[in-house]
Parts: structure tokens; sequence; C-alpha cells
């Protein structure tokens, strides 16, 4: 198994970064498309990648032959996703507390 193939998917941006000339985040018109658009996808994928490590290890419990590693990187994708979401919120609400604290 190429090493490619095994990381490829535990990238939380995966859609948001233009690998193929396209993304979820990009418009038609080329433009970069806006923040909110952006945490909207992130919350997206976390809650897809969420589901989806519930349903392998759900199915995994219940004595379904599913690998152990999948259901170990799909709780990982999680994960990183999650921590992902979390960290851009902080730093928006870290940047939105020092526009505050600007002098007018």
């Amino acid at each position: 198994m190429a090493i490619n193939s095994v990381t490829s998917g535990l990238s939380p941006l995966a859609g948001l970064t233009p690998s193929t000339g396209t993304s979820s985040a990009t418009p038609a018109g080329g433009a970069l498309g806006s923040f909110g658009d952006m945490v909207k996808d992130l919350v997206s994928q976390s809650v897809t990648a969420s589901q989806n490590s519930e349903q392998l290890a759900t199915a995994v419990a219940q004595g379904q032959p599913i690998p152990l590693n999948e259901v170990i990187q799909a709780v990982s994708k999680a994960e990183l996703t999650l921590q992902t979401l979390i960290t851009v919120r902080d730093r928006a609400v870290e940047a939105y507390q020092q526009i505050q604290q600007m002098p007018i």
C-alpha cells in the first residue's frame, strides 16, 4: 500500500485546497470563497467524518468483519478535522478580540 493512499484521506482541508484546479471553496469565477463558506465546509467535513467513524465503530462492535485499521483511521480523521475546526474558531475569536481592542 502506498503511503499517499493512506495519508490522502487524513487531511481535513483536502476539499479546500485546489489540487485539481477546482475545490469546494472556490466559486466558478475563480475567486476565493468567503471565510464563512470555508468554515461551513469545514463543519460539514467534521460532521461527515464523525458520522463515518461512529458507523465503523458501531459495525465493529456488532461483530462485522471490518479491518481495525480502517476504524482507527476514520476516528483519527474525525479527531483531526475537529481539532482543525476548533483551531480556526479560536483564531477567528482572537482576531475579533484584537480588532475590538484597536483604538479608533
